[in-house]
């Protein structure tokens, strides 16, 4: 990457951000005498140029969705700019206990777990870490016994709520408010007091928009993904969308893998290598909905002699990133981490004083893309350099009366 200013940058791209949005309204337009902007090749050049245009500005930068997240589509994306999340809040409680279930230890969810717990340190509070063992038994086993040790409130990361529903209800019966990090709102009889968005719909959206614009809209993409959480289904779904909208590209297949097949290496392997031999050269990309079992799915790609099929992960997770660097995968994405974190504990402030959560479009977790021009070789990325979220949510709490 150049030393030019983000500042600058982002206003350069948001310039032609706009002119590419601009050309794919006037190319997508009814009526009117037909012309050729209005034919099928040039209408996906127009919108091959809108994903080309977002997936630069995402690079090493920031791009912002406000919305319902299940309903994104490209043109709703825009250059970040400002701070987004919330500017006002309350003052977290004193002594505060939490309890933080993470979907399984060893994966991004404990990560999230980790900073929360950091965080609430921080304020005063006592937090502890239970693992679920990545599975509805651990779920269910770990929501017992939060709630037999009768915290504050309770944190889940990547818990889905129909597979807890009898867990939230005894919690809430205790009073004890559970916020749900990474799990959308389900609609059953019971659900978490409160959601924050990891932004993996968001993720996934440019996982898709990535590989359009890397194949001038003519990607052929099989999605090797995980259908057993609400919120990665959502994500599905609104990737898919987005690449049906490129007229030149392919859905060859979704293949559907479980957490505990994607951190088994031997079965990563198996699964990609049968896919490689399904679909032969028409196999162009592989999407996956998190980073767990990419390191197999590369091997297997190298095993094959296949080094033309380009893989993409989402989540930023270190080890993802300095295979970005290293050039074995194409491109990885995420949403600034650890401003999920924050948006978790000033849920639970809100609602330990007895006022409303923040809907997840009011928690404004922008997104951004990494690929081999700007991905760290080590993996760690200083994420304040990009926004300082975490002086923002406590110079936030401070203010609260």
């Amino acid at each position: 990457m150049t030393n030019t200013p983000r500042a600058l940058r982002f206003r350069t791209i948001t310039v032609v951000l706009a002119a590419a949005l601009a050309l794919t309204t006037a190319g997508c337009g009814s009526g009117g005498d037909s012309t050729a902007s209005s034919t099928p090749a040039a209408v996906n050049d127009e919108y091959t140029q809108m994903a080309r245009t977002l997936i630069e500005a995402g690079t090493g930068g920031m791009l912002y969705f406000e919305g319902k997240e299940a309903d994104i589509t490209l043109d709703k994306i825009k250059v970040y700019k400002e701070w987004s999340g919330p500017t006002t809040s309350v003052k977290p409680p004193a002594n505060g206990k939490l309890n933080i279930i993470v979907c399984k230890i060893g994966t991004s969810c404990e990560e999230v777990g980790k900073r929360a717990s950091v965080i609430a340190e921080k304020l005063g509070w006592t937090a502890e870490i239970l693992d679920g063992q990545g599975s509805p038994e651990g779920y269910q086993k770990a929501l017992a016994t939060a709630a037999a040790n009768k915290p504050t409130a309770v944190i889940t990361v990547a818990i889905p709520e129909n597979q807890v529903a009898d867990g939230i209800a005894e919690l809430q019966k205790a009073k004890i408010p559970v916020v749900g990090v990474s799990a959308v709102a389900e609609g059953g009889a019971v659900g978490y007091d409160a959601h924050v968005s990891s932004r993996e719909t968001f993720q996934a959206v440019l996982e898709a928009a990535k590989a359009v614009a890397d194949s001038n809209g003519t990607a052929k993409v099989v999605f090797l993904w995980d259908v057993g959480y609400p919120h990665l289904v959502e994500a599905l779904n609104a990737s898919k969308r987005v690449l049906a909208g490129c007229t030149g590209c392919q859905l060859l297949e979704v293949r559907e893998r479980t957490l505990a097949q994607a951190v088994d290496p031997i079965e990563m392997q198996n699964i990609t290598t049968s896919l490689i031999q399904r679909h032969g050269k028409d196999l162009q990309y592989i999407l996956t909905p998190y980073g767990n079992g990419v390191e197999s799915i590369i091997a297997a790609v190298k095993a094959a002699g296949r080094d033309d099929i380009k893989v993409l992960s989402k989540n930023a997770e270190p080890e993802r990133l300095g295979s970005v660097a290293a050039g074995d995968q194409l491109a990885d994405f995420g949403a600034i981490r650890g401003w999920n974190a924050y948006a978790a504990i000033d849920q639970v402030g809100r609602l330990a004083a007895g006022q409303p959560a923040l809907p997840d479009a009011e928690q404004g977790i922008p997104a951004t893309v990494f690929d081999k021009s700007n991905a760290p070789k080590d993996g760690k990325v200083d994420w304040n350099s990009y926004v300082n979220y975490a002086e923002r949510y406590e110079k936030m709490w401070s203010a609260a009366e």
